[in-house]
């Protein structure tokens, strides 16, 4: 009897990209987006290429959600210069407006009002097969309550009342 003998495999591999062909990808790929009017699939090839990228994922998420061709173009810019890639928020100027102790006051009331019905939620027995128990409930965070403006959150998590973890989402310290 013969034994089984596994062949090995060839084919051709492609050598791995380097940063830097990842680079001149994305900036041929910045140059056809600019050029034409609807880029919709252009955009998904450029995502996938900012994934392999340098670039951090909250600036590619940016850019690729706004379709901001002008950023998109700024950043480029600063990879080929071998410089960090950044994007300027608008939203960081903006100063965060006064808020009596009162409405502070009631806004932590609201958002712990919500984290203790979550908890309450999740820990129900209700829903669960019928022979099993609550679970302990274990979350990190909590959207904000649309009681109140997403400003009044900031204000919270400026002061140290609130931790931002971004998205909306917020907990308590």
């Amino acid at each position: 009897m013969s034994k089984n003998k596994k062949k090995k495999k060839g084919g051709y591999k492609a050598p791995a990209k380097t940063s830097q062909n990842v680079i001149d990808e994305i900036a041929k790929l910045a140059n056809e987006i600019s050029a034409v009017d609807e880029a919709g699939s252009l955009w998904g090839q450029l995502h996938k290429l900012f994934l392999k990228s340098p670039v951090e994922p909250d600036v590619a998420a940016k850019i690729i959600m706004h379709k901001d061709v002008e950023e998109l173009k700024q950043v480029v810019g600063q990879l080929q210069h071998g410089e960090k890639a950044t994007v300027e928020s608008e939203h960081s100027e903006l100063p965060l407006p006064e808020l009596s102790h009162e409405t502070k006051k009631q806004a932590m009331r609201t958002f712990r009002k919500r984290v203790k019905f979550i908890k309450l939620d999740r820990e129900s027995k209700l829903g669960i097969g019928p022979l099993t128990t609550g679970k302990e409930a274990t979350f990190d965070s909590v959207e904000a309550p649309h009681d109140y403006p997403s400003e009044v959150w900031k204000v919270l998590a400026v002061e140290g009342q609130l931790i931002d973890e971004g998205g909306g989402f917020y907990r308590l310290p």
